[in-house]
């Protein structure tokens, strides 16, 4: 595939890589119901990284040959938050409110094929960081409240 202007044509580099870049995972919180959710972006993102663990649970026994043995126990999701202060922005002021009245929040974590994970969280950090030589910004932390979604596309591509 090449681009052409004015019949100049420029080919596409077939090496180029498969790797996402993380400008364009974008997080998302529901301000809507449950059931018709109204997504409204998190403004000033800068980051959104997505955490999912389980707790290890010692299963060794006397006859294990003197190696330890793990099973996953209960698992756990969390998104680390961090972006500018954006002060009208509606996403960053949901996030605000929804820590000052200790409610949970219905996020969408979008990747950029515009398949998608949800799921309901507790904002359990929220921080506001106001340096004299820089950007003013926050960070915060949403520890998930139940499963996280498995990963879902629409039918449009897009954003539901």
């Amino acid at each position: 595939m090449s681009t052409t202007l004015d019949n100049i044509s420029l080919p596409t580099n077939p090496d180029v890589s498969a790797a996402e870049v993380g400008k364009d995972f974008l997080l998302y919180i529901n301000t809507g119901t449950a059931t018709l959710p109204e997504w409204q972006m998190i403004g000033g993102q800068r980051n959104s990284g997505l955490t999912r663990q389980a707790e290890t649970i010692d299963v060794s026994h006397k006859t294990s040959g003197g190696w330890s043995a793990t099973k996953a126990g209960l698992r756990s999701w969390s998104i680390s938050l961090d972006g500018l202060v954006l002060l009208q922005d509606i996403g960053v002021r949901a996030v605000s409110l929804a820590f000052e009245d200790g409610k949970n929040v219905h996020v969408k974590l979008e990747y950029p094929d515009g398949s998608y994970r949800t799921g309901w969280a507790s904002v359990t950090e929220f921080s506001l960081d106001n340096p004299h030589d820089g950007a003013a910004t926050i960070s915060g932390t949403l520890s998930g409240n139940g499963a996280l979604s498995a990963l879902t596309k629409n039918s449009t591509g897009g954003i539901d």
